[in-house]
């Protein structure tokens, strides 16, 4: 394990790497909030097991992630993508967001949000390809294993229609 004043070096890395990517700014206008924002987002690290989790308006990244054993074609940036969309729930919404522990985990319209957020920049980032592989680790790892239902959450996690849309009209 790193300590500290490395596990700091490595946060501000990853938020450097995310820095002005047109996802971040549009969620940012999304919710009407400034997009320096991300020097305001406590980030930290702890033991979960989960990638990463946001809880009152603070993103904790697992220690697990500095293996990177689980993603090997990508970086662990995309975490923060989604982990800064359920900040801006939180913090920028006007209702109080339902859990990830909270009825079925991928029915979830806040964890839904943060997906398509994440696979649109692992998309614009690395490749569609990538994208896709990380929402079928994603699904495995829930057991998602009806044909059906698979094609249906991995249609709504990657928000296909959505990202078609931006590419052809240049957004």
């Amino acid at each position: 394990m790193k300590n500290k004043k490395e596990l700091l070096k490595y946060i501000n890395s990853l938020k450097e790497k995310i820095r002005g990517h047109e996802v971040l700014q549009r969620m940012c206008a999304d919710w009407d909030a400034p997009e320096d924002v991300l020097d305001l987002i406590p980030i930290g690290f702890a033991d979960l097991d989960v990638s990463a989790r946001t809880d009152h308006g603070v993103i904790y990244l697992s220690y697990k992630v500095l293996e990177n054993d689980t993603e090997p074609d990508i970086e662990n940036d995309h975490y923060l993508i989604h982990e800064i969309s359920h900040y801006l729930q939180q913090c920028y919404g006007d209702k109080p967001t339902k859990g990830s522990n909270e009825g079925d985990y991928l029915d979830n319209e806040f964890e839904q949000e943060g997906f398509q957020n994440q696979t649109e920049y692992i998309a614009d980032e690395y490749s569609k390809e990538d994208a896709v592989k990380y929402i079928n680790r994603v699904l495995d790892k829930h057991e998602v294993t009806d044909p059906e239902e698979r094609e249906d959450k991995t249609e709504v996690l990657l928000n296909i229609a959505q990202l078609r849309a931006r590419r052809v009209n240049g957004v």
